[in-house]
């Protein structure tokens, strides 16, 4: 068991560290966007080793700073204190028995614009017998009024040969009345590890690279989301997304520092997902979904997701509905933690419908790395009666 801090280099997902392979991790988003005078949240949750059974409590401590392990400390749940430039802006909103470490940050100044790292303490009475940190945390960009902010997700995991769409969204300052907003252009840079470094699309001159033409495209019309299609694992990495905006005769540029990690992988069956391999509707309008967590890990974070088609065509459900194929677009929903619920939809007759369940865990094997374990069931073909 490792003692005191826990200070591993950073070779994950999110930028997370980890102690003890399969033991102890802080998972945090890279980097998130905000503009001055607003409230930020920085999500944070951790793992740690179950043969710690004499913890009576879990104390969460945020550092913030542009070197390593983010430098000075800003806040410790504790004691509920916090330093004289952060005094009444901090609060924990997780909750630590939870495994959730998230805080809020009210009333940014351009001064925040630093690294956040969240840090957990384990307590035997007052006694700290153990304690680890995320290495980089979540970098905060913080935009004028005169600027914008872009949004990406943190993560996407997919499987090899599907069509990927990461999003892009971007906001002008609440203290602003746009009336005309538009797209002037869109470039998405990529990178292996964090930083997106090398350009592989502009809409301008498309992909970059002759072998990509075919498969990157911006996402839809006006928008700066990207697609991908046919994935392999080579396409996996980081991936920023850059505009330029008009709105009411002014130009907004901005390019996200910290993007979206994309991860492919081929099929496993880990988690021995079960669904029937047929269903008939509307006798039944939900198709069930079981699967097995791995032994003894206890995951970060878990996602469910459902695709359909063969090939496959897209999401029927996802907890982003922008990414649900406009066929089932507000027509599903999830009922439990994973059984689909389905409203009748012209087509959908003799459609196979694929639960995806997605997860992210410490590596057990190698030290300081999250990883992301995503795996599909085999299917279930949905007959609708009388041909309706």
């Amino acid at each position: 068991m490792c003692g005191l801090l826990l200070l591993c280099s950073v070779l994950s997902l999110w930028g997370a560290v980890c102690g003890t392979p399969g033991q102890y991790c802080v998972d945090q988003p890279s980097g998130v966007e905000v503009f001055a005078g607003d409230s930020v949240t920085f999500p944070c949750s951790f793992v740690f080793s179950r043969n710690l059974t004499t913890i009576t409590n879990r104390t969460i401590v945020f550092q913030a700073g542009n070197i390593a392990y983010c430098g000075d400390r800003i806040y410790n749940s504790r004691y509920g204190n916090t330093t004289q430039e952060y005094q009444g802006r901090v609060s924990l909103v997780g909750d630590p028995q939870a495994q959730n470490g998230t805080i809020t940050l009210t009333s940014v100044r351009t001064s925040d614009r630093k690294n956040f790292c969240c840090r957990v303490q384990l307590l035997n009475q007052n006694t700290i017998i153990e304690q680890w940190q995320n290495g980089f945390g979540t970098q905060l960009t913080v935009r004028g009024e005169n600027e914008m902010t872009m949004h990406q997700p943190p993560f996407i995991s997919a499987l090899v040969g599907d069509t990927v769409t990461i999003p892009c969204h971007f906001s002008v300052s609440s203290k602003k009345k746009i009336q005309k907003i538009s797209v002037s252009s869109v470039q998405w840079s990529f990178g292996q590890y964090l930083i997106c470094r090398t350009v592989i699309y502009n809409s301008s001159t498309g992909a970059v690279r002759r072998e990509d033409r075919e498969r990157i495209s911006v996402a839809g019309e006006g928008g700066a989301s990207i697609l991908i299609k046919r994935v392999t694992t080579n396409d996996s990495g980081w991936y920023c997304c850059g505009a330029q905006v008009t709105g009411d005769g002014q130009v907004y540029t901005t390019q996200r520092e910290r993007g979206t990690n994309l991860t492919i992988s081929g099929k496993t069956n880990q988690m021995k997902i079960k669904q029937p391999k047929e269903v008939t509707f509307p006798n039944s309008s939900t198709i069930s979904c079981n699967f097995t967590l791995p032994e003894d890990e206890d995951p970060l974070w878990l996602g469910i997701y459902w695709m359909f088609g063969n090939p496959r065509e897209g999401f029927a459900y996802h907890p982003h509905p922008e990414l649900i194929h406009p066929r089932y677009r507000g027509k599903t929903r999830l009922v439990g933690q994973s059984d689909l619920y389905l409203e009748e939809v012209i087509g959908m007759d003799n459609t196979n419908f694929y639960c995806r369940v997605a997860m992210r865990l410490c590596n057990d094997t190698q030290q300081n790395t999250i990883e992301t374990l995503l795996e599909e069931g085999a299917g279930t073909l949905l007959h609708v009666v009388n041909g309706r």
